[in-house]
């Protein structure tokens, strides 16, 4: 099996954590960061890997076989369009989009171009939803005919002490 080599746009909070696990990972290995904030070139050394400031100077310079796109929301659709555009697969953090109309234009360009995107729910692997599959997959609940969920989860201070712009508008939630 051959070795996918990632890039990640993004080394905040959320793009660090995607950095964890590539390392982790015996599939995927880190080949560049891409993010123009200053703090990231020393992370990109304690690494071990080129930092670019843009995606498109990555691609100028090599081609990963994938990206993972964990900038601001704001910058997600023009991030993967540049994917798109150099035909280079990404998984893109949730949201996709600020709106229905950029998504679409997002997922129109990669169908047009036959470039995969992914969006990346992570709770859906979580160990919470695992067990509920599996309480579903043994019948124990009987035959569910409807499910309604809400899920709240806490974000501490450092989540937007380290990403100012998740207090913006089409920062999150």
């Amino acid at each position: 099996m051959s070795t996918l080599r990632i890039a990640v746009a993004g080394a905040g909070l959320i793009g660090r954590r995607h950095i964890e696990l590539i390392h982790e990972s015996e599939a995927c290995a880190l080949c560049a960061i891409v993010d123009p904030a200053p703090a990231a070139r020393e992370f990109a050394l304690t690494c071990g890997v080129p930092l670019y400031a843009t995606l498109d100077a990555l691609f100028a310079h090599e081609r990963p076989d994938g990206v993972i796109v964990a900038t601001p929301n704001r910058l997600h659709v023009p991030n993967g369009l540049d994917c798109v555009r150099h035909r280079v697969p990404a998984l893109i953090e949730k949201p996709i989009a600020d709106s229905v109309e950029e998504a679409m234009e997002l997922v129109d360009a990669a169908e047009k171009a036959g470039v995969p995107l992914l969006v990346g729910h992570h709770r859906r692997y979580s160990a919470f939803m695992a067990r509920t599959r599996e309480l579903l997959d043994l019948g124990i609940l009987g035959k569910l005919v409807a499910v309604q969920g809400s899920a709240l989860f806490h974000k501490p201070d450092r989540y937007f002490e380290e990403g100012p712009w998740r207090r913006e508008a089409g920062g999150g939630p």
